[in-house]
């Protein structure tokens, strides 16, 4: 009941349908073996249907029953995670909308244009992420340049596996992994071979996304960009596994 509760039914309606999950019963029935009272049990029962949850037999008397428990299941959570969704994004457009009226920038959306701001975003990703980071290592990668950022890089990734974070990781053929990431657990971090002109990005925990404007000059950037944004992520993330699938 409590985690039906917490999927968004009254107390009433998690009552009737606990029940029913595993029996069918009348409406005078479904009263009595939950204790919803004889005047309440028709609204419960009424806005069960509606949200089709339930169905009822055309029978006299009607039985209320559920076809099959784990549709039900299913069609709840994906109602939740929806109005969820649309409450952050919501939430998400205030706090940008008064951040960028102070003249601040946004959590949500950063930009960063010089070495400096590339360090701190890149370090979001690893700092953030709590169960999966995705990267793209284009082809304009260059794994021996900046090397004292990349060391730092290359430590935070191995501190969030330690976490418990799942790295999967599309490198360009023939690129060296720099001796840290050899060591990783393998099961964690994962690595597949791609020459891939797309932009450097890393999509953490199907919700956030560091996007990287590099150049093959390893000097020359365009900066880069930080966005919260679960659509967004779930975009890139079947770019990835359409590259991830197709990589060696």
């Amino acid at each position: 009941m409590e985690e039906l509760k917490a999927l968004g039914l009254s107390t009433y309606q998690s009552k009737a349908l606990e029940v029913l999950f595993s029996k069918r019963y009348t409406l005078k029935e479904l009263s009595k073996v939950t204790g919803i009272p004889a005047g309440k049990i028709s609204t419960v029962v009424k806005q069960l249907l509606e949200k089709g949850l339930v169905q009822e037999t055309s029978t006299r008397p009607k039985h209320l029953y559920i076809e099959n428990v784990s549709i039900i299941i299913s069609k709840l959570i994906r109602d939740y995670e929806l109005k969820q969704q649309s409450v952050t994004d919501k939430l998400h457009d205030l706090a940008t909308h008064f951040d960028q009226k102070a003249n601040r920038q946004t959590h949500f959306f950063e930009i960063g244009t010089n070495v400096k701001d590339n360090k701190r975003l890149q370090l979001r990703t690893f700092h953030e992420a709590e169960r999966e980071v995705l990267q793209i290592i284009n082809i304009h990668h260059k794994p021996k340049s900046n090397r004292e950022s990349k060391t730092l890089w290359e430590k935070e990734i191995g501190n969030a596996i330690n976490r418990g974070v799942m790295f999967k990781a599309i490198y360009p053929l023939g690129i060296e992994l720099p001796l840290i990431l050899n060591f990783l657990d393998k099961t964690k971090f994962q690595v597949k071979r791609a020459n891939l002109d797309f932009t450097r990005c890393d999509i953490i925990d199907s919700k956030k996304v560091l996007l990287k404007l590099v150049h093959e000059d390893p000097i020359t950037f365009g900066g880069v960009i930080f966005i919260e944004n679960q659509k967004f992520a779930e975009n890139l993330k079947i770019l990835f596994f359409k590259f991830w699938q197709e990589a060696e």
